[in-house]
Formats: structure tokens, sequence, C-alpha cells
């Protein structure tokens, strides 16, 4: 039988997901939720600039969640667990299950443990499952690193790295990121916060912790580093002088009994020649493992969220981190 799937939220990484979904035989969009007004009303097809209409309409989410029937709903529309938790708990109060993109949910016991605690209960009680996950938050920089650690003996640390080129990827990203901007505008933003980095290292950081069973003393996360052009360079989004802001540099760990046991490093801007992944692991014995070319951080996340379908539909209710998932993978249902 197919997977009944509901849609919420149609930007850039919804609609990218949702194309993917419409183009497996074995789901079923049965519905579709968007706030934005140039949205509501219209054909999916339409919203998704197809050639076809998909004879559904996007639709508020008071109009959608409590009145189809579905087995689960695709969530993409925050990174912040404040701004979808009434979101997510609608659905699950309309017996829905729930996978999110919600970079916070990857591990929301981190920053909101009342939260987390009242979705638990929420789902439970509705015999529903509540995942966040994606490409990162969500694997590369944890359930990974997780996996990776299967052979050691032991573990004194984990080291992950993540190098990206941004000058292809969507505006919206390139924007967050400060492309372009010059370096006193790039600290204005971060001072105002809407430049903070990647958002999700933190949690990426208290998984792992949590999966291997490690006492934090505590999560430090400096700003991010700008980094800058040497040369005028061209994106898709726009042109970049040189002195201006190329992208970013975060860096956040994770201190287990006074040291660096967790470090994370997200690379991301114009100037990145070879991208890559990286996980590096001391222990006995030491593993290192290096994807050359990186992951398509767009695609990793649609491919991660509906591999997982399956698997949050086998789960057992209550709010699940990918570190109490069955083992993520590929597989045709």
């Amino acid at each position: 039988m197919k997977m009944r799937v509901i849609l919420y939220g149609i930007g850039a990484i919804g609609s990218l997901i949702a194309k993917t979904v419409l183009n497996k035989k074995w789901l079923d969009v049965v519905g579709a939720v968007d706030i934005a007004p140039n949205k509501l009303g219209k054909d999916l097809g339409e919203v998704l600039e197809m050639d076809e209409r998909i004879g559904i309409s996007v639709g508020k989410a008071d109009e959608i969640i409590p009145k189809l029937k579905a087995d689960i709903v695709i969530h993409s529309t925050s990174s912040y667990l404040t701004e979808t938790y009434p979101q997510i708990a609608q659905c699950v109060n309309s017996r829905l299950n729930v996978i999110s993109t919600c970079e916070e949910l990857s591990f929301p016991y981190l920053k909101h443990p009342d939260l987390a605690e009242e979705l638990d209960k929420l789902a439970t009680k509705h015999g529903v499952a509540v995942l966040g996950t994606g490409i990162n938050p969500g694997f590369l920089m944890d359930t990974l690193p997780i996996v990776l650690t299967a052979p050691c003996i032991d573990v004194s640390s984990i080291n992950v790295r993540r190098v990206m080129y941004s000058g292809n990827r969507r505006s919206s990203y390139q924007r967050k990121i400060g492309t372009g901007m010059s370096l006193e505008e790039f600290k204005e933003m971060i001072e105002k916060g809407k430049i903070s980095g990647h958002v999700g290292l933190e949690e990426s950081i208290a998984m792992i912790a949590s999966a291997l069973n490690w006492k934090l003393d505590e999560i430090v996360v400096p700003p991010p580093v700008p980094v800058l052009a040497d040369e005028e360079l061209e994106t898709t989004f726009t042109r970049i002088k040189p002195s201006h802001v190329c992208g970013l540099k975060s860096v956040a760990y994770g201190v287990v009994d006074g040291r660096k046991a967790i470090v994370l490093e997200f690379v991301s801007h114009a100037k990145v020649k070879r991208p890559y992944d990286s996980v590096s692991i001391k222990g006995t014995p030491n593993i290192a493992e290096r994807i050359t070319g990186g992951v398509n951080g767009d695609l990793g996340t649609v491919g991660t969220i509906i591999n997982l379908i399956p698997k949050v539909l086998k789960a057992k209710p209550g709010l699940a981190t990918m570190k109490d998932m069955a083992l993520p993978s590929y597989k045709i249902p």
C-alpha cells in the first residue's frame, strides 16, 4: 500500500522534497500546507512550477491537518522549535506521524527540554512518532560519526569537518552565510543575530555525547568567522568584491572532563575548490573517513527525509532522534 503524505511547508527545501515525493511510487501526496498568500488556493503543481497540475490545492493548516487522513506529515518550515512546536503539535493531535527538517528538533532535549517532554507525551498519547532529521543535523555530523564508532573498543575524541562550496547554492542560503557583504556588514549582522552560523551544531554534539554516554561539561559555540575573497568571485547569487565576505566558518565543541572531546567544523564559502566531509575518531582503533566531493546538502536532506519515512512509521510512539531509529539507509519499501 502507498504511504499517504501531507506536505507541510512548500519553501525552498519543501519544494524539493515535494517534487521527489511525487515521483516515488510508494508515496501518495494527499495534502499540502503553506502560509504564503501567493501559494494558498493554487494547485500544488503550479506552486512547484511543474508542467502539470497535481489536483491538490495548497491550503492552510487548519483546513488540511484535522480533515485529511494520512500516514505522515513531512514538515519543513523553520529551524527553531519554538516556532515549529505549535505546527507539529497540531499534526500530532490529529494522530499524524511527523518527520521534520527543523534543526533544533534533531535533539530538542538540549535547548528545549520542556517542549521535548511535552511533545513526547503528546505523541505517545496519540500513538504516533515524531522525528527531526536532515543531512546536517541528522546524518553527516552526528548519525554518521556515531555509526563509525561501532568498530571501536574505546573512543577518546571525535572530529567532524564539513567543507562546502557555496557558490552554486540557492540565494537564500548564500545570504544566510553573508555572501557579498562587506566585513562591517557581516559583523553587524552577527551582532543582530541575523547570521548565526550553522544551526544544529550544538544538537549534533549533544546527540553524539548521548549515544556514547559521555557526560558533557559544556558545549561551546563561538561566533562564526567570515571568510574573505582575495579576488573578485561570481556566484549564482551575486558578484563578490575582493576583501568582501564569500562565506563563513563555524566551529563548535563539546567538552568532556575538561577536554575538547567532540569538535565539529562547518566551512562554507565560494573559494572552496575541493569540497569534502570527513570524520576522524581517535580510539582503538582510530577511524578516518572522508567523502570526496562532499554530500549535496539539499539533495542529501531530501534523501534522508524520504528514506526515514518507513522507519518513522514503524517506530514506537513518542519523540525520537536519529540515534533511536533503526539503521538509516536507502530501501525500496
